[in-house]
């Protein structure tokens, strides 16, 4: 079997909590909990910071598409009741 490649098990947990020792994917997360807490509405200075870490425009849209595609996920699952069939992952808090 093929050594698995991405995040370690301490990196996942450490992204679920919008943290990582690596600074380019810390900006992203930090962009990513913006526009979650923020509900879409970015700051400027949000945008700023991830463009320096080295994201391009392109990639910045991508994560916004994400936090919308995994919100529409879930509304749709939570008003149809939808049977969860994967490991549940407990939220954690800042």
């Amino acid at each position: 079997m093929a050594e698995q490649e991405g995040l370690s098990q301490e990196e996942r947990e450490q992204a679920q909590k919008f943290e990582s020792e690596d600074p380019k994917r810390a900006a992203a997360l930090d962009f990513v909990r913006e526009v979650v807490e923020e509900r879409g509405h970015a700051s400027d200075e949000a945008f700023e910071a991830v463009r320096e870490a080295g994201y391009s425009d392109e990639q910045t849209m991508e994560m916004v598409a994400n936090v919308a595609l995994t919100t529409f996920s879930n509304y749709i699952n939570n008003t149809m009741g939808t049977e969860v069939d994967v490991p549940l992952v407990e939220p954690t808090h800042r």
